[in-house]
């Protein structure tokens, strides 16, 4: 019984019953709701969550695992979650909705020469507005700055966009992101080129450009105004924009 002394500090993290092949989770109460109420509004991870709130990533995450209290910091989870703080330690009131789907703003558009693409640097996004029907978790979004989109998009509105591919026919005549060859993101419509590799792209209130090589496009697939989009959006309090291309490359 030499054991019998020998004490182990629980990490309180979700363990496995082997015999039953069941989970379970011997965190506080107040812990789990913590991370309830931390997935209801959009933060996938707690790491999400920490950096965009500012909070330091290693205190929260222990409040989350329940191997520290969270009282003192009740009231400023509650805010941020936009739930209160008699639910958040004993449970009593009304538990948080789930949001919607979150889509993140990656960086502006038009805002750079001819209108292109400019991205946020940092942590890579400008902030995150609820997601359009049938969005998926790939799906990204420009915030259009200026005037050299109007007619397709104007000042304040936003471009959602799929996630990029290698360029196919069914790209041509549909508005995309097409990410050149030379590391310019601009929102055109494409067609075949004189050759293959080489497209043209369209523009509203631009002249065609002619032959331009590209290595991916993305299709466009929802357009918000600015009202409603301005109203959505959840800023990133640490994002900046230079004017970097997606593979760190200045221009």
């Amino acid at each position: 019984m030499h054991n019998a002394h020998h004490h182990v500090k629980s990490k309180r993290i979700p363990k496995v019953c082997f015999l039953h092949g069941m989970e379970y989770d011997d965190r506080p109460d107040a812990a789990k709701r913590l991370e309830q109420a931390r997935i209801a509004r959009g933060f996938a991870t707690a790491k999400d969550a920490a950096r965009f709130h500012g909070w330091v990533y290693e205190t929260y995450i222990q409040h989350e695992q329940g191997t520290r209290g969270i009282p003192r910091a009740a009231a400023k989870y509650a805010k941020a979650y936009k739930v209160s703080e008699g639910w958040l330690l004993t449970g009593e009131g009304t538990a948080p909705e789930k949001v919607p789907l979150m889509t993140k703003i990656r960086g502006k558009a038009g805002a750079g020469p001819e209108g292109s693409v400019l991205f946020a640097t940092g942590d890579g996004y400008l902030g995150e507005v609820p997601a359009p029907e049938g969005a998926t978790e790939n799906t990204s979004a420009l915030e259009v700055e200026g005037d050299s989109m109007r007619g397709l998009a104007n000042d304040g509105w936003l471009i959602f966009y799929d996630e990029k591919e290698a360029p196919r026919p069914e790209h041509m005549g549909e508005p995309c992101v097409c990410f050149l060859e030379d590391d310019r993101v601009l929102v055109k419509t494409p067609y075949p080129g004189s050759q293959p590799g080489l497209y043209h792209l369209e523009s509203v209130n631009a002249p065609m450009m002619l032959d331009v090589p590209v290595r991916h496009f993305a299709f466009v697939t929802d357009i918000k105004p600015r009202r409603s989009a301005q109203k959505h959006i959840r800023r990133n309090p640490n994002a900046e924009i230079q004017d970097v291309r997606l593979d760190g490359r200045r221009a």
